[in-house]
């Protein structure tokens, strides 16, 4: 029987917690893969000069030293050790990454993969694009792969051992845990002091009434005056047995969290945590919070989620009464939105020519 060789994953990753997740959740769902990653970081300056050669290089064939000589500008690994990798795929997410993404598939005559609407550049500069629902209008083409959630590196297994680990970090028993993941601002949102005000009397209210432990951690994006309120009003809560606030901590109880908990309450700002949250058969509170616009693109794909049962959407003043109504689901267990599987079964099928989920892990 003869031994098929590993093929080989080139994993570019910006840094960005969320954006390395949804690429190494695809990675993860790959079968006899080898993986190298490539680190990257950069101006917005040189971002946009990179953006420009790939421009020229659809035109123009660059030789693989030039390539080279301007990548190595953005990476700490160097380009003599990258060149001999000559991978089998290349993959990526985040706007930065893409034109990184695009030169090196053309330096090695690659396919390439990436999990967002590319904002510059073109999807038919890669050789899959992996893209929400809601960006359906502004990214279209054969090789577009549209998805209800964005892939994740959750697994059932994973997010069961993350579980057992931040047991240990618990103030007491926790025997009916819900979480509490808070984001912040952003593009579309923001989180003001009094948002998280009434976010921890609604959700503390339900925690009494319902007999639940509150697990809760802020993140990077949470305004400083908001996590004053969470680290005030939950940090000494009885029925608060753990809380991270993210300003004073690198650690990531997300996984944690979600495997410990059947309900997860999330704000509204974080897409990828409701991900992650519904990829781990959990079901998804879902909390609106300011809007920088009255209607924006996530507002459809929460709408669609909530018509699925994967997640329910809310206001802040009616928390209680979501989380009761989604607590007398029972036991009902939640059926795990796998994206990151599609994704990896799609690449098997085009470049591979696997028939579909052949070399994919379940």
């Amino acid at each position: 029987m003869t031994v098929q060789k590993p093929r080989k994953v080139l994993l570019i990753s910006d840094g960005k917690r969320g954006h390395e997740h949804q690429s190494r959740g695809v990675v993860d769902k790959l079968e006899n893969v080898s993986v190298r990653k490539l680190d990257i970081f950069m101006s917005g300056a040189y971002y946009l000069f990179l953006v420009f050669v790939s421009l020229l290089a659809r035109r123009i064939r660059f030789n693989g030293a030039q390539i080279l000589f301007w990548l190595q500008k953005v990476t700490d690994t160097r380009m003599e050790t990258l060149a001999k990798h000559d991978p089998d795929v290349i993959i990526s997410a985040g706007s930065l990454t893409h034109p990184v993404t695009y030169l090196l598939g053309r330096l090695w005559g690659c396919p390439t993969v990436i999990c967002m609407r590319p904002s510059l550049l073109s999807p038919r500069d890669f050789g899959l694009v992996v893209a929400p629902r809601h960006d359906a209008r502004k990214c279209r083409g054969g090789n577009v792969l549209y998805t209800m959630g964005a892939t994740s590196h959750i697994s059932e297994a994973f997010i069961f051992a993350e579980a057992v680990a931040l047991r240990q970090s618990l103030r007491g028993e926790a025997p009916r845990p819900v979480g509490l993941l808070i984001g912040g601002n952003s593009a579309m949102n923001y989180l003001t002091a009094e948002m998280a005000a009434e976010l921890c009397q609604e959700i503390l209210l339900a925690c009494e009434e319902n007999a639940l432990d509150l697990l809760a951690t802020t993140s990077r994006r949470t305004p400083p005056a908001a996590e004053q309120v969470f680290a005030r009003e939950l940090g000494e809560h009885d029925r608060c047995r753990y809380l991270l606030l993210a300003s004073q901590s690198d650690a990531n109880p997300v996984p944690g969290i979600i495997g410990l908990c059947d309900i997860v309450v999330v704000t509204e700002d974080s897409v990828s945590m409701v991900s992650e949250i519904i990829s781990g058969g959990k079901h998804a509170v879902v909390v609106q919070v300011g809007r920088r616009k009255k209607r924006n693109k996530f507002i459809t794909l929460y709408e669609d989620l909530n018509r699925e049962n994967y997640i329910t959407y809310t206001t802040i003043d009616k928390l209680n009464t979501a989380l009761a109504a989604a607590l007398s689901r029972g036991d009902k267990k939640q059926k795990p939105l796998d994206e990151s599987a599609r994704v990896a079964g799609e690449i098997e099928r085009r470049f591979f020519k696997g028939g579909g989920s052949a070399g994919v892990k379940k």
